[in-house]
């Protein structure tokens, strides 16, 4: 599943390569399959709309924080401050009387579904809105690591390898995403033989990101990239990391780029974009269907439908849908029993929400804080072994009549 390589981030450089192969395949009209967001950033490491392209799973959707990323150390905040035990999804419906997060009173510990079912009405509720574009703004957090030139000389070799395949075989679509997971197998393998304990160092690329979508098919699409820096969890990372040689781990300058190619939603969901999104079944049995669908094509065939439902709850939720399709959303995610609820937490920008999580087979736990009283999705991580991995907080979002200015 394209989620459990989200979490697993790449240094710039890896984007670079995806990039140059992206160029490459637009002009043999494959835009409409390999898509990014903008020249490779962090934010689209996560979880947010992604090309399926050699290098692109490597690394994760995704990515992400609203200014930090949760490490044992605390250096980098934004988690639950408190440790009460999580409440499953397909526990009793009723309150729970439990403290959660950042010491929620009993009133507001609730458990998942609960949850999900009060904030699909909350979601309901809402008003639809249009423009000409849809606008996010987020502050995403992601690892960066310097690998050796070796590492690079046969990473593109690999690229050429994958090109190659896709040139000979003519592939498209699904076959397309099942060639990039073989090359990222095997670009998972070098880095594997270059750091087989991981790097020596902890270190991390935080940023601000803009994004402008067009609803019109043929409009410009925005990217910018702003207040970007490069942080250590620990003092001992950073005395390690100059022990190297103080690698460069950060490209210079912002950047911002426009283009018009065609987007779909993510790699998992190739048939939704901006154009037909707003179009998305508004009851809970026929998205289920559309999605089940939709999973079913997936090539992976260690694929998990909990995960791809995570990912696509990230999509819609960051995407213009309608009251209808987000509320039939989460309806859709109360009737997952593996969604646990940790209580009430702040986000990376201090904003309480209720915080979600699910975890995959491999160890992964995937995790959520959503607006108790808008249904807003304000931020998702991605944690290893208790550790937030990466991070995006969603800062704002919705329409804008202009490219460039915010709503």
């Amino acid at each position: 599943m394209t989620d459990r390589m989200f979490a697993r981030l790449k240094p710039d450089e890896l984007d670079e390569l995806a990039e140059a192969s992206y160029r490459r395949r637009r002009r043999e009209d494959l835009a409409r399959t390999f898509q990014s967001t903008r020249y490779a950033t962090s934010t689209r490491r996560a979880f947010m709309p992604r090309r399926p392209m050699f290098l692109l799973a490597t690394a994760a959707v995704a990515a992400v924080a609203a200014g930090a990323v949760v490490v044992s150390t605390g250096v980098l905040s934004g988690g639950p401050a408190g440790n009460t035990p999580p409440v499953a999804a397909d526990s009793s419906s009723a309150p729970q009387s439990t403290t959660g997060g950042t010491g929620a009173s009993p009133a507001t510990r609730m458990d998942a579904r609960s949850f999900l079912l009060a904030a699909a009405d909350t979601a309901l509720r809402e008003t639809a809105t249009s423009g000409e574009y849809w606008y996010v703004r987020q502050r995403t957090t992601h690892p960066t690591s310097h690998l050796p030139e070796k590492f690079w000389t046969e990473a593109r070799k690999l690229q050429h390898q994958e090109q190659a395949e896709v040139d000979k075989t003519g592939a498209q679509d699904d076959e397309l995403v099942a060639i990039n997971e073989k090359y990222n197998k095997k670009l998972e393998q070098l880095r594997k033989s270059i750091y087989p304990d991981g790097p020596p160092y902890k270190a991390y690329v935080v940023e601000s990101e803009e994004r402008w979508r067009p609803k019109r098919m043929g409009g410009t699409h925005r990217a910018k990239s702003e207040d970007r820096k490069v942080v250590f969890p620990s003092p001992q990372d950073e005395a390690k990391w100059k022990e190297q040689g103080s690698p460069k781990l950060l490209e210079d300058g912002p950047k911002s780029v426009d283009d018009n190619l065609p987007r779909p939603l993510s790699i998992s969901n190739m048939d939704i974009t901006m154009q037909n999104v707003g179009e998305l079944p508004k009851s809970k049995k026929a998205l289920a269907g559309r999605l089940r669908a939709q999973f079913a094509k997936l090539p992976d065939p260690h694929k998990e439908f909990d995960l791809y439902l995570w990912q696509t709850t990230v999509d819609l939720m960051t995407a213009p849908t309608t009251p209808g399709t987000r509320a039939a959303t989460f309806q859709i995610l109360a009737d997952q029993p593996g969604i646990i609820s940790n209580g009430e937490v702040e986000d990376a920008a201090g904003r309480k929400g209720v915080s979600l999580a699910v975890k995959s087979d491999d160890g992964y736990e995937f995790r959520l804080i959503v607006n108790k009283d808008t249904a807003e999705l304000l931020e998702y991580s991605v944690a290893e072994k208790g550790e937030d991995t990466v991070r995006v907080t969603f800062e704002e979002f919705g329409w804008t009549d202009k490219l460039g200015r915010r709503p």
